[in-house]
């Protein structure tokens, strides 16, 4: 069976960036300001742009082909994970315009949405299955959002708890380039969370989420948290940090060093914290050099999991 690589991850951030402090929202709620800028939460700056959406995907597309070393016109599939696409059929004339500017030319394009900042890991799921049964050699996976599209311009988010940024990513999973091997993915839905639902029932039902997404994970492959550091979703620090000590994770395991420098960057989080990960000279967090990393996506209501080695398979025939 094919080992599916992920390989290459990059992004592209909002060319525009802003304090938080700045957003009229917050203004309105001094004491919401206060925790989310507190060092406890870490928000400090987010990101905006006026390009078109795909005109970030494709600056994200182009690192990460140019990273993993293979043409454009090599990948097979595209998987699009947005929000943030017209609504009409000037979507398909934009999408033809990111295929033709990256070289995509030959690819199947498919869109995935509906689980919103757990889109992107579940088409990375999607992809490394694809992948592994043989039905593609190189798929990219393309996730971004503007919040004008995708929360209709709010950046107060997440009940709260995150601050809505522009940006988009982009990862290669391949057959048989260099990267870092797919070892299990895994997702969870419910139903849309009721807002007038007490706090304690909100937070017992996202605790329970997270159980059973890393027991599903671990079903597949043990997830190991003294050696694993996850990627998370840029949420406050303490919130995330909450749910997943609940897990078994403690705050060195979980890298949210960007936070304060980009906001929640929605569905793109988890790709943007390793191609942080994996290009700076030295570990960016957590105890040394994981053996594995979790990637986690997470919406209010859905969550999606890929738990990749952190030891980067050679090209296919290459000797270690």
């Amino acid at each position: 069976m094919i080992t599916p690589r992920l390989c290459a991850a990059a992004y592209e951030l909002g060319e525009y960036e802003a304090p938080v402090t700045e957003l009229p929202e917050l203004g309105a709620a001094p004491d919401v300001a206060a925790e989310l800028t507190s060092p406890a939460a870490g928000f400090s700056l987010y990101r905006w742009s006026q390009a078109p959406l795909v005109e970030l995907m494709a600056a994200a597309v182009q690192k990460c082909l140019a990273g993993a070393g293979v043409p454009g016109k090599a990948v097979d599939t595209v998987l699009l994970a947005t929000d943030s696409l017209p609504h009409d059929r000037s979507a398909h004339r934009e999408v033809a315009d990111l295929l033709q500017e990256t070289g995509m030319t030959g690819a199947t394009v498919a869109t995935l949405g509906l689980m919103d900042c757990a889109t992107a890991m579940f088409a990375l799921g999607n992809a490394a299955s694809l992948v592994r049964d043989g039905t593609a050699r190189h798929v990219m996976v393309v996730s971004g959002d503007l919040a004008d599209f995708s929360t209709g311009g709010e950046r107060l988010v997440a009940g709260g708890a995150a601050i809505a940024s522009d940006g988009a990513a982009a990862a290669l999973v391949s057959a048989d380039a260099p990267g870092l091997p797919i070892l299990a993915m895994a997702h969870h839905g419910a139903t849309e969370e009721r807002r007038d639902a007490p706090p304690h029932q909100r937070l017992t039902a996202r605790l329970t989420a997270y159980r059973e997404l890393f027991t599903g994970l671990s079903d597949r492959h043990r997830v190991r948290p003294d050696v694993s550091l996850v990627l998370p979703s840029n949420f406050a620090r303490n919130v995330m940090e909450m749910y997943l000590a609940d897990v078994g994770f403690d705050s060195r395991r979980i890298a949210m060093d960007s936070v304060g420098r980009i906001a929640h960057c929605q569905g793109s989080d988890p790709l943007i914290h390793l191609a942080d990960r994996l290009g700076a000279p030295e570990p960016a967090t957590g105890p040394g050099t994981p053996e594995e990393y979790v990637l986690l996506g997470a919406g209010m209501s859905h969550l999606a999991a890929v738990l990749l080695g952190a030891d980067a398979l050679p090209a296919e025939g290459e000797i270690r």
